[in-house]
């Protein structure tokens, strides 16, 4: 039972890993993209029509053209999704905030939709598309948890992201930006170029963390699978104050502290509501610094 518990808590800190670190790269743009949930949503929607569609023959080439394709076309619905928040910010002066948030809250009932209507599995009893076949799920690292290889690739992204922000020119273009928005003006930088891109990216490696879910946790898109786990990762991202890597341990402890907090309301008989009070209350003790002298 405790490695249950345990791989399951690190398979949803992978999770949060890959949507924190698009979280993060936004943070270090200057927006907050608080897309996050519908844009996981998104892209585990079409990454799991796609893995249905494609790779149903059991053909080995088809399996492997049908996962890139599961995975691009993942990124691309997602960056695109939030690049429209990064064209309205541009172009109309719009609140990426505000204007992300929007378009999470309209896409979830639209997916919805799509999910209990065209797309529905008629085989089984579930609000989900058909299950994907198995050679195209992720392989287990600690059966019976569901902990999978998305749990190495989480910690790649990790890396990368870091990589990215710190040692590429566009990473510390960015991050001035973020900082200093005037002085990136006067120092001749792309502003609006970056905000498009950094706002792509964010939306694109949030949809990869929504294809992840569905290649190696749930193999079919559910209403509701995607549910904490935009606003988790944000969380772990601002616990790892916008380092890349600090994101692997606030990963983490996010999964840990969502995965025996719903086994505490499992155990002793309370609502899963009281797990989100317990998260609630040690982020908000985390949020608290010590005074400087």
């Amino acid at each position: 039972m405790n490695i249950y518990y345990t791989g399951s808590a690190l398979n949803l800190s992978a999770l949060y890993m890959i949507a924190g670190s698009g979280a993060l790269i936004s943070m270090k743009s200057g927006d907050f993209n608080l897309g996050g949930e519908g844009q996981i949503y998104l892209g585990g929607f079409v990454s799991a029509i796609v893995l249905a569609k494609l790779a149903e023959s059991g053909n080995p080439a088809m399996s492997c053209f049908a996962v890139l394709t599961a995975v691009l076309a993942a990124f691309i619905c997602t960056a695109l999704m939030a690049g429209l928040s990064a064209v309205f910010k541009i172009f109309r002066n719009a609140d990426f905030l505000f204007t992300s948030f929007i378009a999470s809250a309209a896409m979830i009932p639209f997916i919805d939709g799509l999910v209990s209507g065209p797309f529905r599995s008629t085989t089984d009893n579930l609000l989900a598309t058909p299950f994907i076949p198995e050679q195209v799920r992720l392989p287990s690292i600690l059966p019976p948890s569901p902990l999978n290889a998305s749990f190495i690739l989480a910690l790649a992204f990790c890396a990368a992201a870091w990589c990215l922000l710190n040692r590429t020119a566009w990473g510390r273009q960015l991050c001035i930006l973020g900082t200093s928005p005037e002085f990136s003006r006067f120092a001749g930088f792309a502003g609006r170029r970056l905000s498009l891109s950094s706002a792509l990216l964010s939306g694109g490696l949030h949809g990869l963390a929504g294809a992840a879910a569905i290649a190696g946790t749930y193999f079919t898109c559910h209403q509701g699978f995607y549910s904490g786990m935009g606003w988790n990762a944000f969380s772990a991202a601002l616990i790892a104050g916008a380092n890349p890597l600090l994101l692997i341990p606030s990963s983490i402890f996010m999964g840990f502290i969502t995965t025996y907090s719903n086994k505490f309301a499992l155990y002793h008989n309370f609502g899963f509501d009281i797990s989100s009070m317990i998260q609630a209350v040690i982020l908000f003790l985390i949020a608290f610094k010590p005074r400087s002298k």
